[in-house]
């Protein structure tokens, strides 16, 4: 939570605890406001039935905090009928223990999940120990064929240790975080025309002991910190006649909060309220073989007025099953409340950050769709990006000028046999300013085979040159980790398995200072009922 690690996630090179990737549960944006970043003890991979990813920018559709991408994570649904039991118990390494209770149930109009979560652990370190309790629980309701309620909430109880570099250790590093979530959505469906009223709230109790290293005091205060987002966001699309697609919305968010560690006299932020207001349209045409769209995004906020999104593309059936693809992006983000308030490096004269976004991407399908490829190109362009740099021998937030990232991504999945399949993909990036967090080259490979009662998986996955600190003497990180787990169905209602994570036991670190865990194991069961 603390000690630069929170919220880094990387899309393209961008992203980073500055909260440029945006992460949305259910389409409502997700983070703690405070930061700007997202919070990922508070999403619980056990309550999600898929994950789609937006690489690039997607602010046309989400606004600022989209800059780099989005990560949209869909809650389960209850899709079977009648009422259907799962209990999952797992146990590992260094005391790893992960329990979870997850009970669906759909009857007529009516249908609904809920669920509970523990899972604890001592840490491979001295002092790193980690315990979340979590709870999901959504209800709908099909009111008609052509209308459906949905309503839900989260709440997530983590509590973390920092323990510090190996080289300089930290003692009482400890995190208490609390965050809520909850949303209730109205959606329609008539065919022609389909669209949704979403309306979400989110909130987040945080305490944080910074700690201590050797020859150091115990602080006398706690960090302390509180944050709320609420809002809306309401769309429509309509098809006006063959071939076309016509898509408008209209978004309100309200966000704040306070952070303080002497409640008299070192106060952060007091209470701060920002709030932005946007709307959009976006319009997809088929002409023949080519598809074309465009959008454009009118978002207006608190402290820097109007900003003006557009974006737009064409793609072009080559054949049935070869695709190609071009686009025109822009993104941008908002400094969030840290930057502008808070500790000495705080400035509030920073202006938002900006970037333009040039994609070109061919896809293919053979072999009667059994093998599917894809290869995307990328050019990135920003300014006005937000550093901490030093002035007169002090930290401070300044727009430190442009940045360019440029890359390659390639993908295949290849349905071999009806019970084996191969998945891989490959990236590579290159920055003109680098950043920490994103490796150079990275290669994943992964087989599954179902034979039987068995499934058996296995991933290898090769990182290099993964900046950790940047400068003249700016290090990096090269490492191949290699995964695997085997699941046996004992019983028509349940199984057992086994998993195994850096089974090299490769010596590797993702933050400087800060090695990772060795070769670890888990096994545990699922039970359906």
């Amino acid at each position: 939570m603390s000690g630069g690690s929170a919220g880094g996630i990387n899309l393209r090179g961008m992203g980073g605890g500055a909260g440029r990737v945006l992460i949305l549960i259910d389409g409502h944006p997700q983070y703690a406001t405070i930061y700007g970043h997202p919070v990922a003890d508070a999403y619980i991979a056990s309550d999600a039935q898929r994950v789609e990813v937006s690489r690039g920018p997607s602010s046309v559709l989400y606004g600022s905090n989209a800059m780099a991408g989005a990560i949209n994570i869909i809650t389960r649904q209850a899709t079977q009928e009648g009422n259907h039991l799962n209990v999952r118990l797992m146990g590992g390494s260094y005391s790893t223990q992960r329990y979870s209770l997850t009970d669906s149930y759909r009857q007529g109009p009516w249908s609904g999940v809920v669920s509970g979560n523990y899972e604890r652990t001592d840490g491979h370190r001295p002092n790193s120990g980690f315990e979340l309790f979590s709870g999901f629980g959504k209800v709908g309701y099909d009111i008609s064929e052509e209308w459906k309620v949905t309503a839900n909430v989260n709440i997530a109880q983590a509590n973390s240790n920092n323990p510090g570099t190996v080289s300089n250790p930290m003692y009482e590093g400890t995190a208490d975080v609390l965050r809520g979530m909850s949303g209730l959505s109205l959606e329609n469906n008539h065919g022609i025309t389909r669209g949704a009223l979403n309306l979400y709230y989110n909130w987040g109790n945080h305490k944080i002991n910074d700690g201590y290293t050797e020859g150091g005091n115990p602080r006398e205060f706690l960090f302390r910190s509180t944050d709320y987002m609420g809002g809306l966001n309401l769309y429509q699309a309509v098809n006006l006649f063959p071939g076309n697609t016509l898509t408008g919305g209209f978004d309100v968010k309200l966000y704040g909060g306070n952070a303080y560690r002497n409640p008299e006299t070192e106060i952060y932020a007091d209470h701060v309220k920002l709030h932005e207001i946007a709307g959009y349209v976006f319009v997809q045409q088929e002409l023949g073989r080519f598809m074309i769209n465009a959008g454009l995004r009118l978002e207006n906020h608190k402290l820097y007025g109007t900003e003006w999104v557009p974006q737009g593309g064409i793609s072009f059936r080559a054949a049935k099953e070869t695709h190609l693809k071009f686009s025109v992006s822009k993104g941008f983000r908002t400094p969030n409340m840290r930057e502008l308030y808070m500790y000495d490096s705080a400035n509030e004269d920073l202006l938002p950050e900006r970037s333009l976004s040039y994609d070109l991407s061919v896809s293919q399908r053979l072999l009667d769709n059994r093998l599917s490829m894809e290869l995307a190109l990328y050019y990135i362009k920003g300014d006005n990006i937000v550093e901490t740099v030093p002035v007169d021998g002090n930290p401070k937030n300044r727009n430190v000028g442009e940045f360019a990232n440029k890359g390659v991504e390639f993908s295949l999945t290849y349905q071999i046999l009806d019970n084996l399949s191969l998945h891989s993909n490959y990236s590579y990036l290159h920055m003109d300013t680098d950043i920490t967090g994103a490796p150079r080259n990275k290669f994943y490979a992964g087989v599954t085979y179902r034979p039987g009662r068995f499934t058996l998986s296995a991933g290898a996955q090769v990182i290099d040159k993964l900046l950790l600190s940047t400068g003249e003497q700016g290090e990096s990180s090269s490492y191949t980790w290699v995964d695997a787990r085997v699941a046996y169905r004992a019983w028509r209602w349940g199984e057992v398995f086994v998993k195994g994570d850096n089974l090299l036991a490769q010596k590797y670190e993702t933050m400087l200072g800060f090695p990772m865990p060795r070769a670890t194991v888990m096994g545990g069961v699922s039970l359906n009922f």
